[in-house]
């Protein structure tokens, strides 16, 4: 689908993007993908409103080029959606991103959520909960392996052509990130 670049606001190491938005509506987890030129880029959705979708970018190149575009292809979403419940997130200044979509959603829905940064995050989810129905992450790769068991982690690292699980290139461990994930479970993808 043809979208529009609605705006976009330049913070610490990365770019948000609203994007006019009219196809099947992203479910919190899944992730989208925008084709600059030949390259067909994976996104994941920070928020998604009737008509708009959010995203951020992390690459300068690739920010610089959708900032000059004022018409972007969008394709999906695609990915298993989380099954959304009261939220534990752990991240970075740098990815907490990530798991917005998620932490927004569920709140919305009357669920309680908390962000938990390993370094100081701008954002602001406070919760004094304890008990979680879920624990999602998006951390470096180096990392991962201070999760707690079960968590949920955004798989950012891997290299996805497809996006449907046919080419096998985002293989984990044996599984697909691109239709199984982005967020795989943390024993599913460390030995």
């Amino acid at each position: 689908m043809i979208s529009r670049v609605l705006e976009y606001h330049v913070e610490a190491n990365s770019t948000r993007f609203t994007l006019e938005y009219h196809g099947i509506p992203p479910k919190p987890g899944q992730f989208i993908t925008v084709f600059i030129g030949e390259r067909e880029i994976p996104l994941g959705v920070s928020d998604y409103r009737e008509g708009e979708i959010e995203v951020y970018v992390d690459s300068k190149t690739l920010a610089q080029k959708l900032m000059g575009s004022r018409m972007v292809l969008v394709d999906g979403p695609f990915g298993r959606p989380l099954k959304l419940g009261n939220i534990r997130a752990i991240s970075t200044a740098e990815l907490y991103h990530d798991v917005l979509f998620p932490l927004r959603e569920a709140r919305r829905k009357g669920f309680d959520v908390t962000l938990e940064c390993i370094d100081q995050c701008n954002v602001n989810f406070p919760s004094k909960k304890r008990a979680w129905d879920i624990t999602i992450a998006s951390v470096p790769k180096e990392r991962i392996r201070d999760l707690p068991q079960g968590t949920l982690v955004y798989v950012r690292w891997v290299k996805m052509n497809c996006m449907r699980g046919v080419c096998g290139v985002c293989q984990i461990r044996g599984n697909l990130a691109c239709f199984e994930g982005p967020f795989l479970e943390v024993e599913r993808i460390v030995d």
